[in-house]
């Protein structure tokens, strides 16, 4: 900042010295003087966070027990009925004409009083609020509360999305994977900016491929120049800063519209297309004596990212198919949930965390779902640096009894006015790609909604369509035109365009089956069940409740009712103990989502895949999640990352248990390399082998880089399989991939394997481990897995290179880890498998 800015344009944080305290209906009223009160007036009132979350800061202060353990939700229903106060005390900055108070985000509506006084009425958690106080802040302190109203009434998952009439998050209200745990709160940052007399109230950045970064601003004059201020004789000076701060391009003109034209730009990629380069841009305003008045930064990317239409697509379909630089790409996405249903309270570190793997994993794209958030700013940061595309969806969902939103004229207006503030707050994020109406808005007869069936649907479409014409548009998803990936409506014989399901394992019989048979353009909500970790489960379930069966159990059914497979995960396996359900639950999981995965990727119509889901926002006992809610990886993470590698190698098959001859068609591609780890296989070789290390079948073939293609067949029969469960080894190049089958009528024989002599050591390196995995003798060591051996809640998280693998006789593996924020001396790691010896490991 320049001298003459110093004095005029300041940004504090008002982050601090929050507390709270709750009150039934308006009794608060009988208590206004404690809005301004010092901290000593009474024990009523509790620390608070901010951003943050009011029953976060009432499980910290002990006023209500933990919703994450067992069924202790339940008492903390009655939170979100009550209005809660926020206070606290405010010194403004010296110099400035104008004065505002800024709220990135108040969930849901509330009533802001500065010195007592009532300054602003607000609705939608969604929407940033702007309250100018100049002139209200002299000297010294002053108080700032905030009357959080009570949550509105809305449907939870099993209702009707025509009774919600508010823009708010519908996973609290009671979801498949979260328990009843409605927000409150002050979830987005709250800033006390001062400017000059004129206020950049807008500043939206155009780029294109060629570098040309066009900049239109809204300036605000304030109440005597009208809401586009007396901006004669004002200018704008607009920099391009690189990321190590050197000037990359620079503009000057009129205080409307600014051209800064880049030479050579930099481009901003996605996720596997090369790297997502950010430039910051400088926008200064001065007023017509040349004076600074006000300044404001943002990051942005010059990029070339669209989506079209593939030659040969149905007549009829959107465009789906991702291009980058005009080169067309596969969307390797995930589904995001909310980090955490109490969303306020998600630190910085954990979403960090968690959009590294998702970059780690090779993904290019995520859905922000419908039926969680319009996604923060924080987020939205993270996804331009790492290069991860964002599909955001507008906060509307599906309804158990009928999925049609309301199409009351207030609640559309309601919508659309908040999409006048939400669509420009997002759209200088270089990884914005999509805007779409919400999840599985459907007809009656369960054909997805287009805008012409729905006016809010068709009025948020203007909206964005006005203000961000360069985004993708899609009404809801799936887009149609049938909703669901089943058999029948495959044999049925109905296009695919976009589809969501299933949610479930199918059988031993039926998965491979189902995903082999779609014929998907994209398939963006798909998943597959599985029980958590057990450090999470030791977390959250009860000791007197971590016992078999899960299912029926009133602490397990609270933790994920809908997504306990158990049956079907004892009946393939055989267990009889917790430890043995998690492993076995976990790897019918990842062997489901990794073969849907690929099978997606063997047919060149499909766009790309979107498994349902990514992260996981309370901690379940059973959950689609492939990251449980402590950070943690489950298998299917691992499989997955490896199915989105640049290159891979893998087969079709008819089922994980095989009836009769074995016969595999092996597949096999390579993407252009993008760093020198990415280089194309030449080779593809095919083994059967048996857990006893027998082999008995193997092929070799050459192998050209480039798109998927079936590059052979391998073979085996039934007589000699003898009923059992073996290893398909498949190998091209660098790139390994391995298929645990059954030639039997289950998988049992894993859990009665002789022991396998497995010798693990672990070499550390600041944060970095190398873990040093050798087969040293005994039978295949099938899915073996290095899991973190510390208590679920404490702090830090750690992350792996590669992990859930099969270890054949006589094989070494070499596994890297990522300790982040987990001193030396608490770092624990424990091997896990079918027939390994547990043990922990340390480090040196």
């Amino acid at each position: 900042m320049t001298a003459d800015m110093t004095a005029v344009c300041a940004v504090s944080s008002v982050d601090q010295g929050w507390e709270l305290r709750g009150f039934l209906g308006d009794d608060w009223q009988l208590h206004r003087a404690q809005l301004h009160a010092r901290r000593d007036d009474g024990a009523e009132w509790v620390p608070a966070r901010v951003p943050g979350s009011v029953l976060a800061d009432l499980v910290r202060a002990g006023r209500v027990p933990d919703p994450y353990v067992g069924r202790q939700s339940l008492l903390s229903e009655w939170v979100p009925q009550r209005t809660w106060v926020h206070r606290t005390r405010l010194v403004a900055p010296a110099g400035g004409e104008r004065s505002f108070l800024e709220f990135d985000g108040i969930d849901h509506a509330a009533s802001v009083y500065l010195d007592g006084e009532r300054i602003a009425r607000h609705e939608g958690m969604f929407v940033p609020l702007v309250v100018e106080v100049s002139g209200r802040l002299g000297r010294g302190e002053h108080s700032l509360s905030v009357v959080v109203d009570p949550a509105p009434v809305s449907e939870p998952q099993v209702g009707y999305t025509a009774a919600v009439t508010v823009h708010k998050s519908r996973m609290g209200y009671g979801w498949d994977f979260c328990p009843r745990l409605v927000h409150q709160g002050l979830w987005g940052p709250v800033r006390l900016r001062t400017t000059g007399p004129l206020r950049l109230a807008d500043v939206w950045a155009r780029t294109g491929p060629s570098g040309r970064v066009t900049v239109s601003v809204t300036v605000d004059g304030g109440a005597d120049g009208g809401a586009d201020g007396d901006v004669a004789g004002a200018t704008l000076a607009c920099t391009l800063l690189d990321a190590d701060g050197t000037v990359a391009a620079s503009a000057r003109g009129p205080a409307t519209e600014v051209v800064v034209e880049v030479r050579d730009p930099k481009p901003w990629c996605p996720n596997g297309s090369g790297s997502p380069h950010l430039y910051t841009l400088h926008t200064t305003l001065r007023d017509a004596l040349g004076r600074v008045s006000d300044e404001h930064r943002v990051r942005v990317g010059i990029r070339d990212v669209r989506f079209t239409r593939d030659a040969g697509a149905p007549a009829g379909s959107l465009p789906y198919r991702l291009t980058v630089g005009g080169r067309p790409r596969v969307v390797q996405g995930w589904n995001w949930v909310p980090a955490d249903a109490l969303y306020g309270a998600v630190g910085a570190d954990r979403l960090r965390h968690l959009l590294t793997l998702a970059r780690d994993a090779g993904v290019n794209m995520l859905r922000v779902w419908g039926g969680g958030l319009v996604e923060s700013t924080a987020f939205y940061d993270l996804c331009d640096e790492l290069g991860i595309l964002v599909w955001q969806e507008f906060a509307q969902s599906s309804s158990g009894m009928r999925s049609v939103p309301s199409s009351a004229p207030a609640f559309v207006a309601r919508m659309a006015a908040e999409a006048e503030r939400i669509v420009p707050a997002r759209r200088n994020h270089p990884s914005l790609a999509i805007w779409c109406g919400g999840n599985e808005l459907q007809r009656a007869d369960g054909v997805p909604l287009t805008d012409g069936d729905s006016p809010v649907l068709a009025a948020l479409h203007e909206v964005v369509a006005r203000l961000d014409p360069g985004r993708q548009w899609l009404p809801t998803s799936p887009s149609g035109p049938v909703f669901g990936n089943t058999l029948d409506d495959v044999a049925a014989g109905a296009e695919q365009h976009d589809v969501h399901g299933p949610w479930e394992h199918q059988g031993l019989d039926d998965h491979y089956r189902l995903y082999d048979s779609g014929r998907a353009l994209l398939q963006s909500e798909f998943g597959v069940e599985g029980m958590t970790n057990l450090r999470a489960i030791a977390s959250v379930v009860p000791v007197a409740d971590q016992v078999l069966p899960t299912k029926g159990n009133p602490v397990w059914d609270h933790l994920g009712r809908w997504w306990n497979n158990e049956p079907l995960v004892r009946a393939a396996f055989g267990v009889d103990d917790l430890e043995g359900l998690s492993r076995a639950s976990q790897f019918l999981q990842a062997d489901g989502l990794r073969y849907a995965v690929e099978a997606s990727r063997r047919r060149p119509a499909s766009c790309g895949v979107l498994p349902w889901q990514f992260n996981e926002s309370f901690p379940n006992g059973w959950c689609t999640a492939a990251v449980d809610y402590f950070g943690e990886p489950k298998a299917a993470y691992h499989y997955v990352r490896r199915a989105y590698r640049p290159g891979h190698v893998c087969a079709e098959l008819p089922a994980p248990r095989i009836r009769g001859d074995l016969v595999a068609v092996v597949w096999a591609w390579a993407e252009p390399a993008t760093e020198p780890a990415t280089e194309s296989p030449a080779g593809v070789t095919a083994r059967v082998v048996l857990l006893d290390g027998r082999e008995l079948a193997r092929e070799r073939w050459t192998c050209a880089p480039g798109a998927p293609r079936a590059v052979g067949e391998i073979r085996c029969a039934a007589g000699d399989l003898a009923g059992r469960v073996f290893v398909l080894d498949l190998a091209a190049g660098p790139w390994t991939n391995r298929y645990l089958l059954t030639a039997g009528a289950d998988f049992a024989e894993l859990t009665t394997l002789t022991p396998a002599r497995v010798a693990a050591e672990a070499r550390t390196d600041g944060p970095e481990w190398t873990v040093y995995l050798r087969h040293e003798a005994g039978p295949v060591a099938p899915y073996v897995r290095l899991l973190d051996d510390r208590p679920a809640a404490d702090p830090g998280r750690l992350r792996w290179s590669d992990n859930a693998i099969d270890l054949l006789p006589g094989e070494t593996r070499t596994l890297r880890a990522t300790w982040d924020g987990v001193p030396p001396g608490r770092r624990r790691v424990r091997l896990d498998g079918w027939n390994v010896e547990p043990r922990v490991l340390t480090g040196p």
